[in-house]
Order: C-alpha cells, then structure tokens, then sequence
C-alpha cells in the first residue's frame, strides 16, 4: 500500500537522527523554528532512553538547514544522523536469489560442470527449450543509455544506476519478475540497439527506460527484424497511462472525446501517445509546438479547447483550461499516481502480457491497456492507483486478449 506522506512533508528529503530523551524537547524547538514545514516520527525509546528519529523536509533548503541547526544546537546529544536517501542508495534496492537447492553435495552436483554440459547438449538440439530449462523467461533487462534521466542532461552511465534502480524495484513488485538495472555506455542509438542485441539471449524482455524518445525509436528501428521483445517507458508507459487519464479527463465533465479539441504539446516526446489519443476516439487533436510561437497563440485558442496535454511543462497556461501535465523525464510523485500518469501504471502489465503471450506490444494491446485502466479509476478520478490490486492483472488480460485475438 503506497501511503501518502504527511502535508508538506517529502520523503526525498529526510533524515534520521538518534537523541536522548533529554533532547527531545530541543529538536521539537528547532523543527518549530524550520524556515519550511518539517514532519517527525519518533520511536519508543530504546536501551539507554535512546531515540530514533526520523524528520522529512519539503525541500532540500529545509533540509540543509535542519541538519545543519541540528548538530550546532545538540552538539553531544545529535548520536547519530543518516540522510535516508544515500541510505537507500547505498543498498543497492534489490538483489538477486539462489532458486537452486544447494543443501546437500548432491545437490550442488547437479550445478556442476558435467551437469551443465547435458542440459546445453539438450538446448542445442532442441534450442525451444531454453526458456523451460533456464531462468530467462523470468529475467528483464531494464536498460538505459542515461540520455533522459529526470531533469537531468545526458549522464554517465553509472550516473543513472539509482534511477535504474528503484524503477527495477517498482517492476519486480508489480510483477514478480526478476529485472535487471543494466546502464550501457552507448554512444548513440547504433551502439544502443548493438548492446540489447548483444543482451537478447539471456532475457525474456527488455525495456528501455530513462533513455531519449528519439534512441527509443532508433532503437527500434535497428532492432525490428531482432526476435526479441522490447519496451520503452515511455510508449508501454507513459504514453497509455496518460491518453487513460485523457479519456477519463473529459468524461468527468460529461465530454464526449469523439466531440472533444484536445491540444497535445510538444507531441513529439510523447512516443506514441498522439496516434493512442486518436485511437482512444479523440475527434479533434491539435500538436501545439511552444518552442517557436511561445504560448499567447495557445491562449487566443483557449475558449475552444477542452483540455491540454502538456508533455514539456507550460510556465504559462492558458486559465481555465484543463491542463494535463504529462512530463516523460519528470513522472509525479507515487502518491500523486491518481492525478498524474505514470509509467507505471501500464508497462508492468503489458510487459506481463509480452512475457506471457511471448508477443510484441501492438497498438492494439496499447488501446486495451488504456480501455483496462480508465475504467478501473475510482469515481471522481483519472486513473486507478499504482497500488490497486487488480491494476496489472487487468491491464495484462486485457492486452494478452489483443495479442492473441482471443474475447
């Protein structure tokens, strides 16, 4: 269950102190004299009346301060501090398992070298079977050139790693599935498509995330006659959830998509999200580039648009227009998920689905999978939370179904 963090308050910038008792009502003071809002939990106290606890800021100024206001006023009492952030990190977030029963010398026999050499004379001959007798149809590259990683420029590739990371993490929770962080040192989209050709043979899937829409489509491009199943976060993702969240916009109002004018800007780092609003049965939609006309053409048009799709994020929008903000390098906050698309809400069912039916995503499954989520948002909102149990299962039933043309 994703809960909601207390007002004001961001786990992204916090820290956890231990004081003891004594210095409890010093660090009540301080959080009151904090130049921004500062949220504290603090436990029971432990052996020497000792205290752990943890202050969440609302921004890293608040933070700064907190820390540094901290150890000047408890000096001796500060025990300890820890920014929770570097200590997530530092754990890497995920780690892998042995499947294999290794008790017994006869079980570790059987990962032996004379082992190993029956079971690849078998796949040799019978190269269909790899997935029944290997963990590939259990593995997910999840690759990234760090060519869009948040807000940031192009990165070294290890740069990327945390936010490789804790996306890894939010997919194996979503599907069970064991992925892969794989940052690869490319340059270009050649050397891109080179190294998930290179990865291909030891995974069921791959996805490419944190990595520019246009090496996405480069990417693609090169690797179309590869027997392989590849997504992007942004087509398999963000794409879906946000023409979900369009369509669920404008009925709210009791618009009728098919009668609505949609203004969608900056189209082209929304993947495939124009051909899927079209799909969806928006009757009318307008790309709107504000890189070369600013955004007052976009303000004399605002009396005729009934919503806005904003994938570069408008300093000025037009008021009173209902505004989407759809931002691939910068998703919301998880506990924002029902107001703001993520990539999450639709790539772990379809690549459930993928895995499944061992088939490409089509944009077929991509209309189905916008279908499964806009009709399990709850009354009043545009898409089902990230934590809804029955978000994945129906997202992946209902793209399988348009894999295969079953239902």
């Amino acid at each position: 269950m994703i809960t909601p963090s207390p007002l004001g308050a961001n786990p992204a910038y916090s820290i956890q102190i231990r004081v003891p008792s004594r210095a409890l009502a010093a660090v009540q003071t301080i959080i009151a004299d904090a130049p921004g809002a500062v949220t504290c939990q603090a436990d029971e106290a432990g052996a020497g009346e000792v205290h752990h606890i943890t202050l969440d800021a609302d921004s890293a100024d608040t933070l700064t301060w907190l820390g540094g206001v901290l150890r000047h006023r408890l000096g001796a009492d500060l025990l300890h501090t820890e920014d929770l952030v570097f200590l997530a990190a530092s754990t890497g977030k995920l780690a892998q398992r042995v499947c294999a029963v290794t008790t017994t010398g006869h079980d570790v026999a059987l990962l032996d070298a004379d082992a190993d050499r029956r079971v690849i004379t078998h796949l040799a001959e019978h190269p269909l079977h790899t997935d029944r007798y290997t963990g590939r149809s259990r593995r997910v590259a999840l690759v990234t050139d760090a060519s869009a990683v948040l807000d940031f420029e192009p990165l070294r590739a290890e740069t990327a790693l945390p936010a490789v990371e804790s996306q890894a993490v939010h997919l194996h929770r979503a599907t069970g599935l064991d992925v892969f962080p794989l940052p690869i040192a490319a340059h270009g989209p050649d050397d891109l498509a080179a190294a998930v050709r290179m990865l291909a043979p030891g995974f069921a899937a791959t996805i490419l995330v944190h990595t520019h829409i246009q090496h996405v489509h480069a990417a693609r491009a090169a690797l179309d006659t590869v027997p392989h199943l590849l997504l992007d976060s942004v087509n398999d993702g963000l794409a879906v959830a946000a023409t979900a969240a369009a369509v669920n916009a404008l009925r709210l109002r009791s618009i009728d998509p098919r009668r609505a004018r949609v203004v969608l800007v900056d189209p082209g780092r929304g993947g495939d999200l124009s051909g899927l609003l079209i799909a969806a049965g928006i009757g009318d939609l307008t790309f709107y580039d504000p890189v070369p006309y600013g955004t007052a053409p976009l303000h004399q048009l605002a009396d005729g648009i009934d919503l806005i799709i904003d994938l570069i994020g408008l300093m000025a929008p037009p008021p009173g227009v209902p505004l989407l903000r759809t931002r691939p390098e910068t998703p919301p906050p998880l506990a924002a998920a029902t107001t703001a698309p993520r990539p999450l809400h639709a790539l772990p069912g379809l690549l459930t689905a993928a895995i499944t039916t061992q088939r490409r995503i089509t944009p077929a499954a991509r209309l189905a999978a916008v279908e499964a989520l806009a009709a399990h948002a709850r009354a009043g909102e545009l898409l089902p939370p990230l934590d809804h149990p029955d978000l994945t299962p129906a997202v992946a039933a209902a793209a399988a179904r348009a894999l295969t043309g079953a239902g």
